[in-house]
């Protein structure tokens, strides 16, 4: 759904996604950075414009493109929203360039900080693909607690039915996982 929130920290900046985003998203991403997604990966810019239009406009869905020094490095989002209780974050992808850096604790801090501390959440989810050994362990890093693998949960880009690794983190862990977080960001 289309919104106005913009979440900053340094350098990082999350602003709300546009379909204008398409073209300079697609050149980041390629197939194999993709295959974790339910949807295939748009053959090109126009298409990237049409997902995102799409994806902007799915009611509990925020829709976020990251910018670190101006530019365009990923989008994320913040989804399936229930006021007062969760969220999720996810749909998620940067550019390679910026895979181990500052980018995804600092876009993870804005992100979790905005649904505990502006949303006052109970919880906010993170899920991958079973299959992505990457983004599993980037996710724990945060500091997440995995829940567990949902079996044949969704359909998978590549026309399988994929599991899906579940974690969370609850209001009570929030303190901690921040401070995990600004930790790595000092560092």
């Amino acid at each position: 759904m289309k919104h106005e929130i913009v979440l900053t920290r340094g350098d990082l900046t999350l602003r709300p996604l546009a379909p204008e985003d398409g073209p300079a998203l697609r050149e980041l991403v390629d197939a194999a950075m993709w295959a974790g997604n339910s949807a295939p990966l748009p053959v090109d810019g126009a298409a990237m414009s049409a997902h995102l239009a799409e994806l902007i406009e799915r009611e509990g869905t925020f829709a976020f493109a990251v910018e670190q020094g101006g530019e365009l490095v990923g989008r994320t989002s913040l989804y399936d929203l229930v006021p007062g209780l969760r969220v999720e974050v996810g749909h998620t992808v940067y550019a390679r360039r910026v895979w181990g850096t500052s980018v995804n604790p600092g876009c993870k801090l804005l992100l979790f900080g905005h649904a505990f501390e502006k949303w006052a959440l109970e919880r906010v989810a993170l899920r991958c693909d079973h299959r992505n050994a990457r983004s599993h362990a980037a996710i724990a890093r945060l500091g997440a607690t995995f829940e567990g693998t949902l079996r044949r949960f969704r359909p998978a880009a590549d026309g399988t039915i994929a599991d899906v690794d579940y974690f969370s983190v609850v209001r009570e862990e929030w303190p901690t996982v921040r401070g995990g977080l600004e930790a790595r960001l000092a560092a």
